[in-house]
């Protein structure tokens, strides 16, 4: 049974009231924006220390056998190195990049 002083608050945001229900609707935008927020700035976090992940194509290895088993060549994605450069270490990348072109032009030129 439900408590008597949360039966108004239940009849009011579901019967008719559309303040409530914006409110409601806002209130979840809002969560969802922090998760979202919170999760890609763990993401760039951990792409921040971890840079690099196993190349999709050779899965890590770097080097493929050929169809009898008795020779390799190496990964023309990686060059070999098995790795690859994350998506999230390229966003980070391309932010240093910008904020280090990012001088003022006036202050160069005075002394």
């Amino acid at each position: 049974m439900l408590h008597p002083a949360a039966t108004p608050i239940l009849t009011a945001a579901t019967h008719g009231s559309e303040l409530a229900a914006t409110i409601h609707t806002a209130e979840q935008a809002a969560t969802v924006t922090l998760i979202v927020t919170a999760v890609a700035g763990l993401y760039l976090l951990t792409c921040a220390v971890w840079p690099f992940g196993k190349c999709r194509k050779c899965k890590g290895v770097g080097k493929f056998k050929s169809p009898f088993g008795k020779a390799y060549r190496h990964c023309p994605r990686c060059k070999g190195t098995g790795l690859r450069v994350r998506f999230g270490r390229h966003i980070i990348n391309r932010i240093r990049a910008t904020r280090g072109a990012g001088t003022n032009s006036t202050s160069k030129g005075e002394r």
